[in-house]
């Protein structure tokens, strides 16, 4: 996780050098549909692919989420009144935690129920006591210790499907999350057109009439 961090800290200093020059809207969407390539990579994916794969996949991911949230965080801030810079900076932080607890919640829950159904499917044809074969349906490390337990043709076999069942399930998360990012970024660009991530509300407020 830490290279993940490094990287979207990164992208949020650069983000702050190109909004310098370019709208906020603009930049935000470039790191969402950054984020949609990172999770665009894992229909590359197959039980035989590179670490390097997955290793890109998180990167651009990393980078894209970093750009997107630091200048949503500093649009947020720049839209209120000094006054109400604790209710933003509440909301901006509810916000992000909302989104994180649902996102790993909803592409969790694609990624186990996809996995877990190819799983059933594939083990049905196996002839394994159908315990083990819920053991091996619930997660990749309980379909590891059950070909281990059944051992030989069968449990090569068990291990093949739960293997082939895992990367469609990422492959179909990934798909999902990069839906997910195209939509924001759209909607970042036909809603935060206007928004500013350097408005000085504070100077407004001095000059208002009294």
């Amino acid at each position: 996780m830490l290279p993940q961090a490094v990287l979207a800290a990164g992208a949020a200093f650069v983000a702050a050098v190109l909004v310098q020059r370019v709208l906020p809207a603009y930049v935000i969407a470039a790191g969402l549909l950054i984020a949609t390539g990172g999770f665009a990579l894992t229909l590359f994916l197959s039980p035989s692919s590179s670490p390097a794969l997955v290793a890109a996949s998180l990167a651009l991911v990393s980078l894209g989420a970093g750009m997107a949230l630091a200048l949503s965080n500093d649009v947020i801030m720049s839209s209120v009144r000094p006054e109400r810079a604790g209710q933003a900076a509440a909301t901006s932080e509810t916000a992000y935690e909302l989104g994180t607890t649902l996102g790993t919640a909803v592409l969790g829950g694609v990624l186990v129920a996809w996995y877990s159904r190819a799983v059933t499917a594939g083990t049905d044809v196996l002839d394994i006591p159908s315990s083990l074969a819920e053991r091996a349906s619930s997660t990749m490390a309980e379909a590891l210790l059950v070909a281990a337990e059944v051992g030989g043709s069968t449990g090569s076999a068990v291990l093949g499907i739960a293997r082939d069942a895992f990367t469609d399930a990422i492959v179909v998360t990934g798909v999902a999350g990069a839906a997910v990012m195209a939509l924001t970024a759209v909607w970042a660009v036909s809603t935060l057109r206007g928004a500013a991530a350097d408005a000085d509300l504070a100077a407004e407020h001095e000059h208002e009439p009294r």
